[in-house]
C-alpha cells in the first residue's frame, strides 16, 4: 500500500467502529466417509470454514445464498460456520472483529469497509483469483477492473452492483395529466413534475409525498449525495487525497443545498423526514405513501412478488441530472478472504463456487443487485422494466469520483456523520446558511482525511 496512507490505529478504529456486536453461528453436520477395507461408514475429516453475511431487503435471495452454501459445504465434505447480521451493521460489526482477531475465513461486505480491511491490513492478496474468475464467466463489467486494482493488487472481488434508480407512480402522472420526460430527467423536472403530481392527489382526496426522501445525516438512498455531484460539487479532489469543497466548490455546494431547501419549503419531503430510518424509503413506496424515491430494484423486485399492481404501474429511470449527467454504481458487496484465513485453499474453492451458475444466478434472481459478469448479463431477470438495472450498473461510476476510486479515509468520511448528509440536515432541519454548514462539513473532512493523508 501506498506509504502516503497511514494505519489506522487502535483507537481510530474503536473510534469510527463503535463496540462490535456478538455473532450467532450455525453449523452443517459434517460428512461421512467408507473406512477402507472395512466397508463401515466412519466420520471424515471435515474442513471447517467460517462465512459471514448479511440479511438484505431481499429475504428469499437470503435464504437462497445460505441453503447453497450449506449445499455446496455438504458436496466438498466442509462444515460451514455461517453468521448472519443485519446489512446496516457492517461497519459496527467489522473492523472491530478485525481489531479483536474474531474474523471469518472470509464474508460479503461492501466496497467501503473492504477498503478499511485492506488498508488495516487484514485482507489476502486475491489478484490471481480476480483473473481466473473474470476469464471463467466471461469477463468482469466495465470499469470493476480499475476499481478494485490499487497499486496492483486485488484484495476483494466485485460480487454485486447496486444501482440505484428513480422509481415512480406512472399512473398517478397518467391521471393527472403530467407528460413523463423520457431517458434521464433533470433535477429541476424531478422536483416540479413531483410537486404538480403530490397537488393532484391532494385534490383527489388523499395526499401523497412527492419526494419520498429522507433528511438524515447518513443517506440511505444517497439523492443527496446525487443532487450534489450533479449540481457540480465535490468534497474532494481528482487524487482522491485533497478536500476541497469550500475552496473550490462552494458556489456549486451552495446552489445544491438552496435547491434542497426551496424542494423542503415546498413540502415535497415526507412530514417524518428526519427521522426515516433504513427501511423507510422502501415503506413509503410500498404503502402508496409516496410518488417518487431513490432507491435499488429492492422495491420493484418486492413489487412483482408481493403486489404486482404496484409495479405494473412503477416507472423506472435513471437518477436526475444537472450539470453532470453521472449516476453512481457502488459495490453493494465484495467478497475478501481475511489475514486470519484457516485453510486458504477451501476458502479459496468457496469463493470460486460464490460466482458459479448454481449459487450466483438463482441468488441474483431473487435478489436485486445487478451482476458483475458478463455471463449473467443474459438472465431472463433483465427484460422488460428491471433491464434498467442491468444498464446503470453498465453505465454507472464508482465510488470516489471524481477521484478513479474511492479510499478508506474516504469509507471512513462518509459514515455516520457523512459531511453532505449533515450539511443537508443543518441547512433544511437546524436553520443553517449554506455556507455555515459548507464550511463545517469542509473542516470536519479535513480533520478525518489528515488522519491518513
Amino acid at each position: 500500500m501506498s506509504q502516503q496512507i497511514r494505519r489506522l490505529s487502535r483507537r481510530a478504529f474503536l473510534q469510527w467502529t463503535g463496540a462490535g456486536t456478538a455473532l450467532a453461528l450455525a453449523a452443517c453436520a459434517p460428512a461421512t466417509v467408507q473406512s477402507p477395507g472395512t466397508g463401515e461408514q466412519a466420520p471424515a475429516q471435515a474442513k471447517t470454514l467460517e462465512f459471514w453475511m448479511w440479511n438484505t431487503f431481499a429475504p428469499p435471495a437470503d435464504e437462497i445464498m445460505e441453503q447453497k452454501l450449506r449445499e455446496w459445504a455438504a458436496a466438498n465434505n466442509v462444515t460451514i460456520e455461517i453468521s448472519r447480521d443485519s446489512d446496516g451493521n457492517q461497519q459496527t460489526k467489522v473492523m472491530p472483529a478485525l481489531e479483536a482477531g474474531t474474523l471469518p475465513d472470509a464474508l460479503f461486505v461492501g466496497s467501503g469497509p473492504a477498503l478499511l480491511m485492506m488498508d488495516a491490513g487484514g485482507t489476502r492478496e486475491l489478484t490471481d483469483l480476480f483473473a481466473e474468475i473474470g476469464e471463467a464467466h466471461g469477463g468482469w463489467l466495465p470499469k470493476l477492473t480499475e476499481y478494485v486494482t490499487r497499486e496492483g493488487e486485488v484484495h476483494f472481488l466485485p460480487y454485486s452492483i447496486d444501482t440505484p434508480m428513480v422509481q415512480y407512480r406512472q399512473d398517478i402522472f397518467e391521471e393527472a395529466g403530467i407528460q413523463v420526460p423520457e431517458g434521464q430527467w433533470t433535477w429541476q423536472e424531478t422536483r416540479d413534475l413531483c410537486l404538480q403530481a403530490q397537488q393532484f392527489t391532494e385534490e383527489q382526496g388523499k395526499k401523497m409525498v412527492g419526494w419520498g426522501f429522507g433528511v438524515v445525516k447518513q443517506q440511505h438512498d444517497g439523492w443527496c449525495h446525487d443532487l450534489f455531484r450533479n449540481m457540480g460539487a465535490d468534497l474532494w479532489d481528482e487524487t482522491g487525497q485533497n478536500i476541497i469543497l469550500a475552496e473550490q466548490h462552494m458556489e456549486e455546494a451552495t446552489k445544491a443545498l438552496n435547491f434542497a431547501k426551496e424542494a423542503w419549503d415546498m413540502g415535497l419531503f415526507p412530514d417524518d423526514a428526519a427521522s426515516w430510518d433504513w427501511s423507510s424509503n422502501n415503506k413509503a413506496y410500498q404503502e402508496d405513501q409516496a410518488i417518487l424515491v431513490i432507491n435499488a430494484a429492492s422495491i420493484y423486485v418486492w413489487a412483482t412478488q408481493n403486489k404486482p399492481e404496484l409495479a405494473e404501474v412503477t416507472g423506472l429511470a435513471p437518477k436526475p441530472k444537472d450539470v453532470r449527467d453521472t449516476t453512481n454504481a457502488g459495490l453493494r458487496y465484495t467478497v475478501v478472504m481475511t489475514k486470519d484465513v484457516r485453510d486458504e485453499a477451501t476458502t479459496l474453492d468457496l469463493i470460486r463456487a460464490l460466482y458459479d451458475k448454481e449459487i450466483y444466478a438463482p441468488w441474483l434472481e431473487a435478489g436485486f443487485v445487478a451482476n458483475v459478469l458478463h455471463e449473467y448479463d443474459d438472465l431472463p431477470m433483465w427484460t422488460g422494466k428491471r433491464a434498467q438495472f442491468n444498464l446503470a450498473a453498465q453505465l454507472g461510476v464508482y465510488g470516489g469520483y471524481p477521484a478513479p476510486y474511492d479510499n478508506a479515509a474516504m469509507a471512513d468520511l462518509l459514515g455516520p456523520n457523512d459531511p453532505i448528509g449533515t450539511m443537508t440536515v443543518r441547512v433544511l432541519l437546524d436553520g443553517w446558511t449554506p455556507e455555515e454548514a459548507i464550511l463545517e462539513a469542509d473542516q470536519f473532512s479535513k480533520d478525518v482525511f489528515r488522519r491518513y493523508f
